[in-house]
């Protein structure tokens, strides 16, 4: 009875371990969720000029910086830094390595507590994706998916996806990112030096900062010079050098350039359709962006003493409407001066700056150049009362042609004008040429429209002499 019941309980023991293993292997072969690899948790987004270079980057959704490697390509110093560090038997495992498994069982044992976890680059990129907690069971799931990983990926696809994921440091994921940051450099011109620093760091980023802690990254670079060498991927003396060459380290440095304009693309990344994108090009000119940047602030100063504090600009290519420089304040970081407040895009008078649109309805209706305008003074009768413009020299002129009173912006011809046409019609045209800032009724603002009696954007007006310009 005794053996019977023994016989019984192996069989149960061996049925429950045949289920066990048809589950695993069922499902280590279902295929890879289609959203397992997408990178918008952890990718960044970059914002550049027209030539490519950064000026701006906003972390991710992990509070991190992310950049894949280019073209998908792994440099071959970063595989066998990478690969020596941590996984010397990468090529041939299937996702784990249970030659590590076993020492790590005899040293965890000895220890009495893990002191050794034996991961794979493929369990530790199924960390990254699938986060368990760190127990047992944590870990023979996370064993699972690495065969999984393997199953479905070719080995150059798991050390992508590991390599543009691996924490770094500093907020960084990623060797590309992690490249670009310490040493300001793509990953594929690091050095055999640098790119084992990055390796040595994957385990203790923290602890092996090269900013806070140089001497404990340098200490974990040596270490893994030495396993490149024990690996055949070094010659001893090239590890020498390695070690002994100036690591090149960049100063650590926030980009944060053209701050209005990228601020402003921000906050309208859904209202664009770029709420997932990871990398936006504008068409700024850095060369021009720069003069633009002088230039306001000289001009500050030689205004000084006429109480001009601020000023904004934007400059746009008339054929194509891209803009080339940007600036809404000349300090964006002055709280004092309200730098902050974008100048391009805050609605403020424009003065005299849109009567070139009402003189441009006239000459539609009939009027020309050589047409007579009357600058003399008038009163019109407006809902506040008589309204009586006057000219910026307190002059009158009398008979002026329609050229020389727009070309020396006299303001009573204009009003004339404005009268004249309408001021409904002439709304209707500033409307047309983009001044969608101005909401009001024609009555509201009546015909001192053309002086500026109405509030618009410097981005408005730009873009509405560009069409002036266009014909």
């Amino acid at each position: 009875m005794k053996r019977f019941t023994l016989r019984g309980m192996a069989r149960a023991v061996a049925v429950a371990l045949a289920l066990v293993g048809a589950g695993c292997i069922g499902f280590i072969a279902m295929p890879l969720p289609g959203t397992l690899l997408s990178r918008e948790a952890l990718s960044s987004l970059v914002i550049t000029d027209r030539t490519g270079q950064a000026l701006r980057e906003v972390l991710s959704r992990e509070d991190g910086r992310s950049v894949g490697l280019e073209g998908g390509r792994i440099p071959p110093r970063v595989r066998a830094a990478f690969i020596a560090a941590e996984d010397q038997r990468f090529t041939w495992h299937p996702g784990v390595d249970a030659v590590a498994v076993v020492r790590a069982a005899r040293d965890n044992v000895k220890s009495g507590r893990i002191v050794s976890g034996a991961s794979t680059i493929p369990q530790q990129l199924a960390r990254r994706l699938v986060p368990r907690e760190r127990s047992w069971w944590g870990k023979a799931g996370e064993a699972l998916w690495a065969l999984r990983l393997t199953t479905h990926l070719s080995k150059d696809q798991v050390l992508l996806e590991y390599l543009d994921r691996v924490p770094l440091g500093n907020s960084t994921f990623g060797v590309e990112a992690a490249a670009r940051r310490y040493f300001g450099r793509p990953a594929e011109r690091l050095s055999a030096g640098q790119a084992a620093l990055l390796a040595g760091m994957a385990r203790s980023p923290a602890r092996r900062d090269p900013y806070r802690r140089q001497d404990a990254a340098v200490a974990g670079m040596r270490g893994v010079l030495a396993r490149m060498v024990e690996e055949g991927f070094l010659k001893a003396e090239e590890a020498r050098l390695a070690a002994e060459t100036p690591l090149d380290l960049v100063p650590v440095e926030r980009v944060f350039e053209v701050p209005h304009l990228t601020t402003a693309l921000l906050q309208r990344l859904p209202e664009l359709g770029l709420d997932q994108a990871t990398r936006i090009e504008t068409t700024i000119d850095p060369a021009l962006q720069a003069a633009v940047e002088k230039a306001m602030v000289e001009e500050l100063r030689g205004l000084a003493e006429r109480r001009v504090g601020e000023a904004a600009a934007i400059v746009l290519d008339n054929a194509t409407g891209e803009v080339l420089a940007y600036v809404g304040s000349s300090d964006f970081l002055d709280e004092e001066k309200g730098g902050q407040n974008d100048g391009v895009r805050s609605l403020r008078q424009p003065g005299s700056a849109l009567k070139p649109f009402a003189y441009g309805l006239a000459l539609s209706k009939g009027f020309t150049p050589s047409s007579v305008l009357a600058d003399v003074e008038v009163h019109l009768a407006t809902p506040g009362g008589s309204y009586v413009p006057k000219n910026y020299d307190r002059r009158v002129h009398g008979p002026v042609r329609l050229r020389a009173a727009l070309a020396s912006s006299y303001n009573i011809p204009a009003v004339r004008l404005a009268d004249a046409l309408g001021p409904e019609q002439v709304l209707r045209v500033l409307r047309e040429a983009g001044f969608q800032s101005l909401k009001e009724t024609a009555s509201h603002y009546g015909v001192g429209i053309v002086l500026g009696n109405g509030d618009v954007t410097l981005r408005e007006l730009a873009r509405a002499y560009r069409g002036l310009a266009r014909g």
